[in-house]
C-alpha cells in the first residue's frame, strides 16, 4: 500500500483502515478524531486528508476504505446502532446514498459554499456531491492501432461483433452483482440508451470479464490481458494513464454519463462540528483546487482545469441528478429483474461466475 508520511495502517473486520496525522505525545490525546467511511481509493484520498489536517491541525482524520456494496452494507447494518462511528460517509454510487439518505440517516446542514454546488449534486440540505467524473472507455493503444475508435454506443457493439478474435475474452466491465458503481451505471446506461441491453449481450457472447473495481481493470489493459474497459470511473483512468501509458482514454460522443461522489454526515455523528468542517473543506475553492491538483478525483468546480477538461469539452455529458428518482432501480423486485436480465446477457454461453 503507497502511503504518506504520517498515516498508520490496520485492518479492521477485512477494511482498510488509515490514521492520518503527524502525531507527537500529548498532541495525539488532544485531537479530535474524524472517522470517515468512504468507497474511495486510499491513495485518491490521501492528499485531500493531508491538507485538510493542516487547515485543521486539531482534527484526526480515521480513513476506512470500503468498495460500494460493502459500504452500504455496513452502513445499513448499523442503521438503528447510536454508536455507529462513522463521521462522514462517501460513495460514488449515487443511487445507495439517496437510499440511506432516504431512510433517515442523514443530518442537515448547509456548507458554507452551498450556493457553488450545482442543483444536480445535493439534495434536502443532507447529501452533496464533491466531484465530477464521467465513466470512460479504456483501451490498449497497441492493440488498437490501425482501428478507428468508435464514436457510440452502437458503434461499440458493432467493433466488437466485427473483430471477434481480438475481443474474445478481453473485454473488463463491472460484476454489477457486486460493484455498487457499477450497477449504478449499468441502469443509467439502461435510462439513456433502450438498447444498451444489446451491448451487454455483445459483450457477453465476446467473453467479457467481470471485476469489482475500476483498477483490476485497469491494470488488466495495461498488460494486455485485456484490450478494452468499459464504464471505468475516469478519474482513476487519467491517474493511471500517468504512470500506464499503454492506457486509452476516450468517451463516447452520443452520451457519456458522469456521476459525483457524494457526501454525508449521519445524525449518529459524535463529531458533528468536525464532520460539516471536512465537507464544507470538499466543497471550497481550496478543497476543490487540491481535488484537482494533488489527488486523483476530479473537482465538481467545473472552472478549476483539470486534465479531464480537454477530454470532453465536446461531449454530452449527463450529469446524473442526486434525488429520489435514483430509487427506482434500487426497488427490490425491479432489481432483482434487472440483474436477472444482465446475467443471462453477460453470462448467455458460460457457467455463472
Amino acid at each position: 500500500m503507497k502511503m504518506l508520511s504520517g498515516f498508520v495502517p490496520a485492518r479492521w473486520f477485512g477494511v482498510i483502515v488509515l490514521v492520518v496525522g503527524l502525531l507527537s505525545g500529548s498532541q495525539a490525546f488532544a485531537r479530535v478524531q474524524l472517522h470517515v467511511w468512504s468507497a474511495t481509493d486510499t491513495s485518491a484520498f490521501e492528499p485531500i486528508i493531508k491538507a485538510f489536517e493542516e487547515r485543521y491541525p486539531d482534527i484526526e482524520v480515521v480513513y476506512r476504505e470500503f468498495n460500494t456494496s460493502e459500504l452500504y452494507q455496513v452502513v445499513m447494518y448499523n442503521i438503528d446502532n447510536p454508536d455507529m462511528e462513522a463521521d462522514v460517509i462517501i460513495s460514488p454510487a449515487m443511487d445507495l446514498q439517496v437510499k440511506l439518505v432516504n431512510e433517515g440517516l442523514a443530518y442537515q446542514f448547509e456548507p458554507e459554499n452551498g450556493e457553488a454546488i450545482p442543483a444536480w449534486a445535493k439534495w434536502r440540505n443532507e447529501l452533496y456531491g464533491f466531484s465530477f467524473e464521467p465513466a470512460a472507455l479504456v483501451y490498449n493503444k497497441q492493440a488498437f492501432q490501425g482501428l478507428t475508435r468508435p464514436t457510440s454506443h452502437t458503434d461499440l457493439s458493432s467493433l466488437v461483433r466485427d473483430y471477434p478474435e481480438m475481443f474474445r475474452g478481453k473485454i473488463g466491465t463491472y460484476d454489477i452483482r457486486k460493484s455498487g458503481i457499477g450497477y449504478f451505471f449499468a441502469t443509467q446506461d439502461a435510462i439513456q440508451n433502450n438498447q444498451s441491453s444489446r451491448l451487454i449481450e455483445t459483450f457477453g457472447r465476446a467473453g467479457a470479464r467481470l471485476y469489482c473495481c475500476s483498477s483490476e481493470i485497469l491494470n488488466r489493459v495495461a498488460t494486455g490481458e485485456l484490450v478494452l474497459g468499459y464504464n471505468v470511473i475516469s478519474s482513476y483512468a487519467i491517474e493511471a494513464a500517468k504512470n500506464l501509458p499503454e492506457i486509452g482514454i476516450y468517451f463516447l460522443r452520443d452520451y457519456t454519463i458522469a456521476m459525483s461522489r457524494t457526501a454525508f454526515v449521519p445524525k449518529t455523528s459524535q463529531a458533528k462540528y468536525e464532520a460539516q468542517a471536512f465537507v464544507n473543506f470538499l466543497l471550497s475553492q481550496e478543497g476543490q483546487e487540491v481535488l484537482a491538483n494533488q489527488s486523483a478525483l476530479i473537482p465538481i468546480n467545473q472552472k478549476v482545469q483539470t486534465e479531464l477538461s480537454p477530454h470532453i469539452a465536446d461531449i454530452p455529458v449527463f450529469r446524473v441528478k442526486l434525488g429520489i428518482g435514483l430509487l427506482g432501480f434500487q426497488d427490490q423486485l425491479k432489481k432483482r429483474s434487472f440483474l436477472e436480465d444482465w446475467r443471462s446477457s453477460i453470462l448467455w454461453n458460460r457457467e455463472d461466475e
